[in-house]
């Protein structure tokens, strides 16, 4: 009865660890990128986690979600063309081991706000 018991041990160890490796590698980050203004925004791209995004255009009012899993250890990044000018921002720190959310708020002045969702 003894070796029945092990090896009842050894498979919940294994299955607490394959969890674990599942839930740790599912860690989704999430950027919510918001158009306050009337003006189209252009050529967005954001840089983070090790990943690059692109957005066309991001009309008025509009608000857009990127949610992806890090590939690197890096800060994150956004550019944009406002009225043929180009406008930046830096923005959060992103890891594939821990989730991270960011909100960016764009403005018709070419100002590029970033809005801790938590504390928002």
């Amino acid at each position: 009865m003894r070796h029945t018991d092990d090896g009842f041990r050894k498979i919940v160890l294994l299955a607490m660890v394959t969890l674990t490796v599942v839930l740790v590698g599912c860690a989704k980050n999430d950027i919510k990128l918001t158009n306050q203004g009337n003006k189209n925004w252009q050529q967005l791209e954001i840089s983070a986690g090790g990943r690059v995004f692109k957005i066309e255009q991001l009309g008025g009012g509009v608000t857009e979600s990127i949610r992806f899993t890090s590939r690197a250890e890096d800060g994150g990044k956004i550019t944009g063309t406002l009225e043929g000018k180009r406008y930046e921002a830096k923005f959060g720190y992103f890891t594939p081991n821990l989730p991270t959310q960011e909100h960016i708020i764009l403005a018709d002045d070419g100002t590029i706000e970033v809005v801790d969702p938590i504390q928002k």
